[in-house]
């Protein structure tokens, strides 16, 4: 089942990353009132992992047992190409001098890179998200096969909210603990970037998933105006709760509810959604993600006077240059990883 409307979505929260990295010091963004709305789009990264286990559950949720291999075969085939086409471009950026580490390399490589303390923000460090992401990929089919398929959801309800209640508690209480050693540290990695945080997202978007499989067209409706009222939610949450961290989820009250409510509308921003364009700028999302760190570099000398023009106008380049990505290599590679035949390399 494709949602066509949730796919525009991924590329809102790519662009509010983009954003997010390098629009802090331009205006409007560097406006005291906006620019504390800028520090918090990286929550869009939860955004994702919500979106995330809610899709996967919409693909999978009826499958009795998942092929763990075939599945992974898939996820690296979606993944892969263009996370090792960012991961090279910034390896190999004659702009910066790299140390190079055969740690890193090999982290980074194997997209595990967020599962070891120290090492998540290794060279095209947005790459830190797409290593959490593998995880719950590899996670996956063992929760579908040997737990969801196994509990009634009521039990699957109560145990992802006791998961992201604890998750919740164990995050802010070790921020404000000795435990906790600030930026850059190995205790910053494994509260900001290891995927055993934010593990209770893509569980609550599972869980959500499953809630939207078995009311199906019960929940169809026109929703335009309770998505409006969710996103005004969002926006008073981050500007009122500036003291809270909504890194790793906290924001999942209001975002399940959007997912779900998005999917099942049939109102006009469903329509304008499932456009044709906004499904394809939610298609190269993300290489806009993946690749924003390297084409921004790349484009760094680029200067025509005004910072708001130039900015916007990198913008403009990289959208251009992502959906050149994603038609020459994301597409391409993603087929012909999916057409291997494993099985005749095992005989």
């Amino acid at each position: 089942m494709r949602i066509e409307q949730l796919t525009f979505t991924r590329f809102i929260a790519a662009l509010l990353i983009v954003l997010f990295h390098f629009a802090r010091q331009v205006p409007p963004f560097d406006h005291p009132t906006v620019a504390s709305w800028v520090l918090q789009m990286n929550t869009a990264v939860s955004y994702f992992y919500l979106l995330s286990g809610f899709i996967m559950v919409i693909s999978y949720g009826h499958v009795r047992h998942l092929n763990w291999l075939s599945y992974m075969q898939n996820r690296v085939a979606r993944v892969y190409p263009v996370y090792l086409l960012g991961f090279f471009a910034m390896l190999l950026l004659p702009l910066l001098d790299w140390d190079v580490n055969i740690f890193r390399v090999f982290f980074g490589l194997t997209l595990t890179q967020s599962w070891v303390p120290g090492y998540a923000m290794t060279y095209n460090f947005p790459g830190w998200s797409v290593s959490v992401e593998f995880f719950f990929y590899a996670v996956f089919p063992f929760l579908l096969n040997y737990g969801y398929h196994r509990y009634r959801f009521k039990t699957l309800l109560i145990g992802g909210l006791l998961l992201f209640i604890v998750s919740q508690v164990v995050f802010h209480y070790a921020l404000q603990s000795p435990f906790y050693q600030g930026d850059r540290t190995p205790s910053h990695d494994i509260l900001f970037y290891g995927p055993y945080m934010h593990l209770n997202e893509f569980v609550l978007g599972n869980i959500a998933g499953f809630y939207f499989l078995a009311q199906g067209k019960k929940l169809q409706g026109n929703y335009d105006i309770w998505i409006l009222v969710l996103l005004l939610a969002l926006v008073l949450a981050i500007h009122f709760l500036p003291f809270l961290n909504f890194h790793n989820g906290l924001l999942a009250p209001l975002f399940l509810p959007l997912i779900v409510l998005l999917a099942a509308n049939t109102g006009t921003i469903t329509r304008w959604f499932s456009h044709r364009l906004p499904v394809f700028f939610g298609e190269i999302s993300y290489s806009m993600y993946i690749l924003q760190l390297p084409v921004f570099y790349y484009l760094k000398p680029l200067d025509l006077g005004s910072p708001v023009l130039t900015f916007w106008v990198k913008v403009i380049l990289h959208i251009g240059i992502c959906s050149v990505c994603f038609i020459a290599v994301e597409k391409p590679m993603r087929q012909w990883i999916k057409n291997i035949n494993f099985k005749r390399f095992s005989r």
